[in-house]
C-alpha cells in the first residue's frame, strides 16, 4: 500500500471516529484549539496557484501575510522563536547542544497550566534544541487519530506539526516525480550526476558539489515537486479538519521554519545543509497563513496583509486570540493589528545544527531591514568581519552591494543590530546535576553494537542503560562520515531515551545516510564516568 493510501485510510478511520464521537457528545468546547503547521524549507514563492493549487484555494478562507519573514536560517532557531516569542539572541538556540534555559517562563508552559494539551508528535522533536519550551512530545502518534481523540475528549490543544518531506533530498513520491532529465543536456553526464546528489543527500555542504547555473531548472523542478506532494497532503489534512468538526473551533497557522536557496548564490539549502549561512531573501521570506474558525472576524478572511510580519509575531497573536496573557513581555506584534512597517532583525549561526562543535558557534550572521534597506553583517564576538547592504526596492535579488556608496544607511542599520544584541534578555544557564555514586552506566538496550534494520524493532527505537534512576545523564554521540559527520551531546533525565515510532521514509532519508553511529552515556556533572562506546549502523 502506498503512503498516500495509508494516509487516506487513517484519515477515513479518524473522520469516522470523530463523527461517531460527535454524535455521542455534541457540545462544542469553549476554548479554541491551535494547530501550528510548519512546512520545511518553504520559501515564499514555493506556494502558488500553480504549485500548490489546493492550498491556494483553501487560503482564500484565511488571512495571508505576504511580507512575512523568518528570524534565522535554520529550523530549530526559528521554531523556538515561533513557539516562545523570543528572538534567537534571547532564547540562545543557535546550534545543537543548546536549548531554552530551564525555568525561563514560556507561553506553551502557561497554556499547559491553563488546561491546553500542548503537544508535538514527531520523534525528532525530542532532540535537545526543543527542550524546556513546554512541549510534550508523543513520539510516533499518528496525527489524524490523535486529533480525533482530542475531538472525542473535547480537550483543548495546541499542536505543533512539522511537514518534513520538502527538505533535501528533493525526492518526492513517484506520482509527483517530474521529468527533470528533460531540462538537462542529454550529453552532460556531470550535470546528471549533480542532480542525482540533490535527490540523494540530506545536506550538501558548501564546496562538496560544484553546481552550475544551468542546473537551476532541474533543481527547481524537483523542489517544486515536493510542494505538489505537500499540496495533496494538505488537501487531505484540511478535509479531515472539516469532516471531523475541528475546523469550527480550531485556529490553524501555516508557515515555514525558513526558506531555501536554490543556487541563487551557488549553494543549495540553508544554514544546516550548506554550513555557509546567510540571510538573503530566499532564505528568510516565508509564507504565513492564519485560519480562524468560520465567523470569527478578528482577522479578515480572504485578506492579503502587506504590512511586514515575522516569526516573533505568531505567539503573542495566538495568546491574544486565546484570551491569555503572556508569561513575560514579548516583543512581537499582534497580527490582528498590523498597521505600520517595523524594523526586522534576524540572527543565524554559520552552520545551524551542523556547527563543528556541539554548543559552539564559530560566527554569526545578523540582518536588519528597515524600509527598503537591508543590511547583513558577519560577526565574531563584537568584531564585524563583513557586511553587505541592499536596496530591496531597486534590487530585490540582492545583487548589488551598496555598503560603500551608502555608509550612513549601513551605519544606521548596524547600530540597530548592535542595539538589539545589547538589549536582548539572556536566559539563565541551568546547573548540571551532581554526579552519583556507583559504577559507570552500562548499556541495556541495545546491549551490544551491530547493524540494525528498520524492522528489527518494529519501527520503534530507544536507548536504555543502567544507573541511578533519578539522575541526569548525557548521551554523547558521533554520527556519520565526512563531510556529513556530526558530534554532540543530549541531556536526559532518567535511564532511557525513547525516540518513539519512526516512519520508514524518515528512517531511509535521515537515519541510514548518517550511519554509522557511536554513542556513550555518562552522568551529567563533573564526573560523568562514561559507559563503553556503543557502535551501531543502520541498514
Amino acid at each position: 500500500m502506498s503512503p498516500r493510501s495509508i494516509f487516506a485510510s487513517l484519515a477515513g478511520l479518524a473522520v469516522l471516529a470523530a463523527a461517531g464521537f460527535t454524535l455521542i457528545q455534541p457540545t462544542v468546547p469553549a476554548r479554541l484549539n491551535v494547530i501550528i503547521l510548519t512546512v520545511e524549507s518553504a520559501r515564499a514563492d514555493a506556494l502558488s496557484a500553480e504549485t500548490t493549487p489546493e492550498l491556494w484555494r483553501i487560503a482564500r478562507s484565511g488571512t495571508r501575510f505576504a511580507e512575512h519573514r523568518a528570524v534565522s536560517a535554520w529550523t530549530a532557531s526559528n521554531i523556538v522563536s515561533l513557539l516562545t516569542g523570543l528572538s534567537p539572541v534571547e532564547h540562545g538556540v543557535h546550534t545543537r547542544g543548546q536549548s531554552v534555559a530551564e525555568g525561563w517562563p514560556t507561553p506553551l508552559e502557561a497554556l499547559a497550566r491553563d488546561g491546553w494539551l500542548v503537544a508535538g508528535l514527531q520523534p525528532f522533536m525530542q532532540i535537545d534544541v526543543f527542550d524546556a519550551m513546554g512541549l510534550s512530545v508523543e513520539a510516533g502518534a499518528e496525527p489524524l487519530y490523535w486529533l480525533a481523540q482530542r475531538a472525542w475528549r473535547q480537550e483543548p490543544f495546541v499542536l505543533w506539526y512539522h511537514y518534513l518531506h520538502t527538505h533535501l533530498p528533493y525526492r518526492p513520491e513517484a506520482e509527483f516525480m517530474p521529468a527533470w532529465q528533460d531540462v538537462l543536456d542529454p550529453d552532460d553526464m556531470a550535470a546528471r550526476s549533480r542532480i542525482e546528489e540533490v535527490m540523494r543527500q540530506s545536506a550538501i555542504p558548501s564546496g562538496t558539489v560544484a553546481f552550475e547555473q544551468s542546473d537551476r531548472p532541474a533543481v527547481r523542478l524537483l523542489y517544486e515537486a515536493g510542494f505538489r506532494e505537500f499540496d495533496a497532503w494538505f488537501a487531505r489534512f484540511w478535509a479531515f479538519l472539516e469532516e471531523s468538526g475541528l475546523r469550527g473551533n480550531t485556529i490553524v497557522v501555516l508557515t515555514a521554519d525558513h526558506g531555501e536557496e536554490l543556487l541563487e548564490r551557488g549553494l543549495l539549502g540553508h544554514a544546516s545543509t550548506t554550513r555557509a549561512a546567510h540571510l538573503y531573501e530566499e532564505v528568510v521570506r516565508v509564507p504565513l497563513i492564519v485560519w480562524l474558525p468560520p465567523g470569527d472576524g478578528r482577522l479578515a478572511s480572504g485578506a492579503v496583509v502587506a504590512w511586514p510580519s515575522d516569526h516573533l509575531d505568531v505567539m503573542p497573536s495566538l495568546l491574544a486570540l486565546l484570551d491569555r496573557a503572556a508569561p513575560l513581555v514579548l516583543r512581537g506584534a499582534d497580527l490582528a493589528g498590523l498597521a505600520t512597517a517595523r524594523p526586522w532583525t534576524a540572527t543565524t549561526s554559520s552552520a545551524g545544527f551542523a556547527e563543528a562543535e556541539s554548543g559552539t558557534v564559530a560566527a554569526y550572521v545578523h540582518a536588519r531591514k528597515q524600509g527598503r534597506w537591508k543590511l547583513q553583517v558577519t560577526m565574531n564576538g563584537a568584531e564585524v568581519s563583513g557586511q553587505v547592504l541592499h536596496d530591496l526596492a531597486a534590487d530585490p535579488g540582492e545583487r548589488h552591494d551598496r555598503a560603500a556608496s551608502e555608509p550612513e544607511i549601513a551605519g544606521r542599520l548596524l547600530a540597530g543590530i548592535v542595539g538589539e544584541l545589547a538589549a536582548a534578555r539572556r536566559p539563565q544557564e541551568s546547573t548540571p546535576s551532581e554526579a552519583r555514586d556507583g559504577p559507570p552506566p552500562a548499556w541495556i538496550y541495545p546491549s551490544r553494537g551491530g547493524a540494525y534494520g528498520y524492522d528489527d524493532a518494529g519501527g520503534k527505537f530507544w536507548l536504555e542503560w543502567s544507573g541511578a534512576a533519578g539522575a541526569r545523564y548525557v548521551l554523547q554521540y558521533q554520527v556519520g562520515t565526512a563531510p556529513l559527520d556530526i558530534a554532540g551531546e543530549i541531556t536526559v533525565t532518567g535511564r532511557r531515551k525513547d525516540f518513539g515510532r519512526i516512519e520508514r521514509r524518515y528512517w531511509d532519508t535521515w537515519i541510514v545516510p548518517y550511519s554509522p553511529f557511536r554513542v556513550r552515556v555518562g552522568y551529567d556533572g563533573p564526573d560523568p564516568r562514561w559507559s563503553e562506546w556503543l557502535d551501531l549502523s543502520a541498514e
